[in-house]
């Protein structure tokens, strides 16, 4: 399966696209579609997030603020809050690991915490 930047339907005005690519009980991809200004708003996720712009440029806030350009990316720690603003029409790739689907499986079946 190919994927490309360039698909139109990755980009709405009235609101962030969000498109899941890929998902295993290991790992999920998913990519989100801003245009100028859409934002995703302050959160945190339970697995390791490693955030990858694949087109245009991002405002990336966690204890620090940076700007994140196609080609850069950054791994956010568990639990690590943050948010994004596109600071022009941007396609970013989340690639969260474990599967968050993982945490709350090893809740329900009694697994030992992960060390």
């Amino acid at each position: 399966m190919a994927w490309s930047v360039d698909e139109p339907e990755l980009y709405n005005p009235d609101h962030l696209v969000v498109k899941h690519m890929f998902d295993s009980d290991h790992a999920a991809v998913v990519w989100f579609g801003f245009t100028t200004g859409q934002s995703l708003r302050d959160h945190e996720t339970t697995s390791v997030a490693i955030i990858q712009v694949l087109k245009g440029r991002i405002r990336l806030n966690t204890l620090s603020e940076q700007v994140l350009t196609a080609g850069e990316s950054v791994q956010l720690k568990e639990s690590e809050r943050h948010a994004l603003t596109a600071l022009e029409e941007s396609l970013v790739q989340l690639l969260l690991v474990p599967h968050p689907r993982y945490h709350s499986l090893a809740k329900e079946i009694d697994l030992p915490a992960r060390e």
